[in-house]
């Protein structure tokens, strides 16, 4: 459905009439002044007015090629200078006139009006000059401007504001002037490594989300701001956690070992703190670096990509103060697997039981009878008002007249949620002169997670200044810092029972959050009249006996999760000056210098309860990070004619320290107390480490261009880093590119639909040394005991030959812009070859060592990706943009040094995708026992006692023998998102979509939902799928019988039964938004004042209820017993002055 959803999505999308123009092209080459006004008329749509003999006398031809400018900049050059007449537009009407005096020495006055062409709203702040003189004004609030004692000769006026094309005009002494953007799709300026670039002339491939997108609404997080919005670009689901952030990962996965996650680039300089402390507001835009000719000159720290975060600067124009606030609600994205009710719960435990009955080899009816009389015998609750062999018939048929004493406090589920709430608000002030720009701000986000207990804070602030002392020096400092508190942080371990997750999850519908009365099923009170919370310890209260709960004994998140301590303190601080310096004219050398530093506090401790029967611990962690970075650039610039030429020399030094520290004790003194010094003895021995890191970098880079059709560049850096042996150390990074403007091709100039044609190319090396280790060169040693005799072991064996793990990419991509960029996109390919894989390599047992680190293994992310635009409308006061992107990604392993292994439901093996499914192989459910059947592998067809035949095929009932083999694949297909922008006279609404298709998943969850519980999962619930379940011979079915007994681990085994479609489509955002008339604003001195409501995380359609298939890359996870996502509901505004 949702395939076919989106392909009729698309065919409409491709299908969707041109429409009006908002900016025109006309070719005119001799054209009599008549036949040119046919040609305007035609090309624009506008009638045109005029007398007969006032252009039948101009005895001149008209030429002209313009391309994607505006009305009144055709009819300036066409109209008065070629034909020496003026103007006038009335709504789609242009009259002609007689030549007016303003082109004569006459001339002294001149007023107007300057205007938004998109939004026919007054620019304020533009420049008026007269062309060639120092005579000039800005427009007022109503963007209107007057200029008196205008010299005689003037004839040109220059009109110019900061983001919109200038146009120089012939003066007249009314004059309507609008103005159009200047960012069109190949004029965009985008950041890129150690400067910017015109999208136009880059030779690299490269996604923006700018300041429109993340404007649009509230961004709560930097990384939510990227789900579905740019090709090769994959974010997993976040933790639900506040303050959490998700896994980013640029053109799939690239490492076994060492890391796969980008590097952080903000405002110029490495970043290594939490992204969570950056404040998403103070963003003006993001730069996603995908391939090598735009990360190379990053080098040994690139090969995952590279994300290039800008903060917004100050505005020389006028200084604006702004001011927001956001409140919002959180709540659960989405429910968790459809679960049994009450009934059925019994009933399915019933005939679990019976079956052990059986199987032990009582007959069928004795075997119904035994388990009815003896189901709560372990079940231990009976939550009926009758007595507990009465409840469930021999049959298995639950009592008519059992009434459910405590329903109403089953909900475990509501007991540890509840409506969360995310509060967040800042202040801006941004300005400048002349000379100078300034920005400074100051933010606040409190949000209360949906789970209670949970809490995230976090106060911002930042402040950069950037002067120009003299016309040859630029100086500039930037510092942002903030300090970020997480409470009640959740313990998500596999199997531990004090994840409340897990436990919610699975406890059987029977069981009460508070201790009842297990005869009248009233509640039970302490002395002071509390209802007291059910640790399922067994209770004596007041000579009422509760029994004891087998099922996570000892536990009750409902008020675990109220008193959790489990909570850390952030305090970033990040600084950077920068000086540039002018010389020689073409030259430019630039110094930045940047100290970050991030001090993290944690403590966790478990809170004393007495039917825990525990005495307290607490854990401090203190750990303190700090980094420098240094790096000096040389560039130079110059024009040759048609010939530009841009080199860059630089040299960058990084160095990073990492502080630890860790504490922990036992048995509490005194109550609410969690410092190390109110416990008695010590817990665990504490431990402190230091890590060093140091990289040294030396680089170049030269851009080429001709005449701007044809663009060449390439990029040098040479690396060392500390984490390889002094011999190894040093290694070679490098790119070259090449791009063609086809558009600026002459015989692409009778092509007036086709914008921009272009065609790149590129192709590049470069490193990963991030391996896991700061020292795995180097044979490293732990602290150990020999009887009383302290001494060292060796714990790792070094390997001074190992090298950064390296990544070859080679891109080639179309770019296109057509109908007056009313269609726009990128196609493009892309081959990311990595090799000198890490791996552990097994040693021999002579060595005392298990393995060593080495440089082996490599394999291809080879796929494409396309980004498509489309402005449905651009006329007012409607206008309606869309844009869908995607991403095929086919990921394969093409060596390995090792033999092929498992790892979890993978196998790594050469030939074979990092994340393809091997698992046995299920072939559904005996109908004459119920087993589950396999098919066997080859060597036990002769030997096996557990083969059977099934409608001709042989298969085995014992999992042992099962085959196992390849089954699927994690990644998806194709993944993606779709974007659409609605406004309209003041309104506008945006909303992002995020899909993907054609991967697999394994639900962990669900395989443990279908089957009964046992250990301290004992009588745990099931999923209401169990109910299609094998209890007579002859059921046809996919659901084998119930059993928890010896025969169970051959009826759930882990197989391809449990594989999933990860298919999915995402409502990812949505932003509704209002902005008040300038017209009625401005009366209160107000610029600007927006109204808006947005949300996050919808919605999500997906092939089973409860799974999330954005959780993690690989399709599997042990643990799926988690903080789920949160989706969030905002309303806000954003004021201006």
């Amino acid at each position: 459905m949702i395939k076919r959803l989106l392909t009729l999505f698309i065919c409409g999308f491709m299908l969707t009439p041109v429409g009006i123009l908002a900016n025109y092209s006309i070719s005119l080459s001799g054209n009599t002044p008549a036949t040119a006004v046919t040609a305007l008329k035609n090309a624009t749509g506008y009638e045109f007015v005029y007398q007969k003999n006032l252009i039948n006398n101009i005895g001149k031809k008209i030429s002209g090629n313009f391309k994607n400018q505006s009305m009144e900049q055709i009819l300036d050059n066409i109209i008065c200078d070629q034909m020496g007449l003026s103007y006038e537009i009335v709504d789609n009407t242009v009259i002609l006139k007689e030549p007016q005096e303003t082109h004569t020495s006459n001339v002294r006055n001149l007023s107007g009006i300057v205007l938004d062409a998109e939004t026919k709203e007054p620019v304020i702040g533009a420049s008026v000059m007269i062309d060639g003189s120092n005579i000039g004004t800005s427009t007022d609030l109503e963007g209107r401007f007057k200029l008196a004692g205008i010299p005689a000769n003037a004839k040109k006026v220059r009109i110019s504001y900061v983001g919109m094309h200038p146009q120089l005009l012939n003066i007249r002494p009314q004059m309507t002037v609008y103005l159009h953007s200047s960012i069109q799709a190949m004029d965009e300026v985008i950041v890129v490594a150690y400067g910017s670039a015109k999208k136009g002339s880059f030779t690299g491939s490269a996604s923006t989300v700018g300041s429109a997108q993340l404007g649009a609404g509230p961004t709560t997080s930097v990384t939510e701001a990227l789900v579905g919005a740019a090709p090769g670009v994959q974010v997993t689901t976040a933790n639900g956690q506040p303050g959490s952030s998700p896994s980013i990962y640029i053109r799939g996965v690239g490492s076994f070992n060492a890391s796969n996650t980008p590097l952080i680039i903000l405002d110029g300089l490495p970043y290594d703190n939490s992204i969570s402390s950056i404040n998403p507001n103070d963003i003006e835009n993001i730069t996603i670096l995908k391939d090598a000719a735009s990360s190379a000159l990053y080098g040994s720290r690139a090969a995952n990509g590279v994300l290039m975060i800008t903060t917004k600067k100050g505005n020389k124009e006028k200084m604006q103060v702004n001011v927001r606030f956001n409140q919002g609600f959180t709540a659960k994205q989405s429910g968790d697997y459809n679960k049994v009710g009450v009934r059925d719960y019994l009933t399915v435990y019933w005939e679990n039981l019976r079956n052990q009955y059986v199987s032990d080899g009582r007959t069928p009816e004795e075997a119904g009878q035994r388990a009815s009389a003896n189901l709560f015998n372990a079940i231990t609750y009976n939550p009926f008002n009758v007595p507990a062999d009465q409840v469930v018939d021999a049959n298995g048929q639950l009592n008519p007249n059992a009434e459910f004493m405590w329903a109403d406090d089953c909900d475990w589920e509501n007991a540890i949620q509840h409506l969360g709430s995310r509060t967040d608000a800042g202040v801006s002030i941004s300005g400048g002169t002349s000379k100078s720009t300034y920005y400074t701000s100051v933010g606040y986000t409190d949000e209360h997670g949906y789970i209670k207990g949970s809490r995230f804070k976090r106060y911002t602030a930042s402040a950069n200044a950037n002067s120009q002392i003299t016309p040859w020096l630029r100086v500039g400092t930037n510092l942002t810092g903030n300090i970020s508190y997480s409470y009640g942080n959740q313990n998500e371990s596999q199997g531990n029972n004090i994840n409340p997750f897990r436990f919610i999850r699975y406890i059987g519908p029977i069981y009460p959050v508070h201790l009842h009365n297990p005869e009248t099923g009233e509640y039970l009170r302490d002395a002071d009249g509390n209802l007291i919370y059910d640790f399922g310890t067994g209770y004596s209260v007041g000579g009422i006996e509760v029994p004891k709960r087998d099922y996570v004994s000892g536990n009750n998140p409902a008020i675990e999760l109220q008193k959790r301590v489990d909570e850390y303190r952030r305090n970033t601080i990040n600084a950077k000056v920068f000086a540039e310096i002018k010389f020689l004219k073409d030259f430019k050398f630039t110094f930045n210098g940047g100290v970050g530093s991030n001090s993290y506090l944690a403590t966790s401790a478990g809170v004393v309860y007495e039917e825990k029967g525990n005495t307290g611990n607490t854990s401090k962690t203190n750990s303190f990070t700090t980094t420098w970075t240094f790096n000096q650039l040389l560039e130079y610039n110059k024009d040759f004619g048609e010939h530009h030429l841009d080199v860059l020399l630089g040299h960058e030094s990084y160095d990073y320290e990492y502080n630890h520290l860790n504490a922990s004790k036992k048995d509490q003194k005194f109550d609410n107390n969690y410092e190390l010094n109110n416990y008695t003895n010590i817990d665990s021995t504490p431990t402190s480490y230091t890590n060093k890191y140091k990289t040294e970098g030396y680089f170049s880079r030269l851009n080429y261009s001709f005449n701007e059709r044809y663009f060449l560049s390439g990029s040098f850096r040479r690396d060392g880093s500390s984490r390889f042996h002094k011999n190894s150390r040093w290694g070679n990074f490098w790119s070259a590119g090449a791009a063609w403007r086809l558009d600026q091709e002459k015989f692409m100039a009778g092509v007036n639909f086709v914008n921009v044609l272009k065609l790149r190319a590129a192709y590049g090396e470069i490193g990963n040394d991030d391996l896991g280790s700061y020292y795995p060169w180097r044979a490293t040693y732990e602290n150990a005991q020999n009887a009383n005799e302290a001494g060292y072991i060796q714990d790792s064996l070094g390997n001074p030959d190992l090298k950064w793990e390296v990544s070859r990419n080679f891109d080639v991509a179309l770019e296109f812009s057509l109908f007056d960029n009313r269609f726009r996109g990128t196609l493009e390919f892309f081959n990311r070859k990595s090799s000198n894989l890490l791996f552990s390599v097994p040693l021999s047992y002579s060595t005392g060592i298990d393995s060593q680190l080495r440089n082996a293994g490599s394999m291809y992310n080879r796929g494409f990706e396309f980004e498509l635009g489309y402005s449905i409308f651009t006329g007012k006061p409607l206008t309606w943009d869309i844009s869908l992107n995607g991403t095929h990604i086919k990921n394969k392993i093409t060596s390995l040094p090792i033999d092929p292994y498992k790892s979890g439901t993978h196998k790594i093996e050469a030939g074979h995708s990092r994340y393809n499914f091997f698992l046995r192989q299920w072939r559904g459910v005996d109908p004459a026992t119920g087993n589950s059947l396999y098919i066997p592998a080859e060597e036990y067809f002769a030997t096996s006692e557990s083969l059977v035949e099934v409608n001709g095929t042989t298969y085995t009932t014992d999992y042992k023998e099962a085959l196992e083999d390849y089954c699927g694949d994690a990644l998806p297909k194709l993944q993606g998102g779709l974007t659409t922008n609605l406004a309209w006279r003041g309104f506008n609404l945006g909303m992002t979509f995020y899909y993907q298709f054609g991967g697999k998943m394994y639900d962990t969850v669900y395989s443990s939902l279908m089957q009964p519980g046992t250990g301290s999962l004992s009588y745990q619930t099931v999923h209401v799928d169990i109910m299609k379940r094998w209890q007579k011979p002859g059921d046809i079915t996919d659901v084998p019988r119930i059993s928890n007994g010896t025969d169970a681990t051959s009826l759930y085994a882990s197989s391809d039964r449990w594989l999933v479609s990860s298919d999915m489509l995402e409502l990812a955002t949505i932003n509704l938004g209002y902005t008040l008339p300038k017209s009625l604003v401005r009366r209160f001195n107000v610029d600007n004042l927006k109204f808006y409501f947005s949300a996050e995380n919808i919605f999500q359609i997906t092939r089973r209820k409860g799974i999330y298939p954005r959780k993690n890359i690989s399709g599997y996870s042990s643990n799926g017993d988690v903080y789920l996502p949160s989706r969030v509901f905002t309303l806000g505004f954003n004021l201006t002055f």
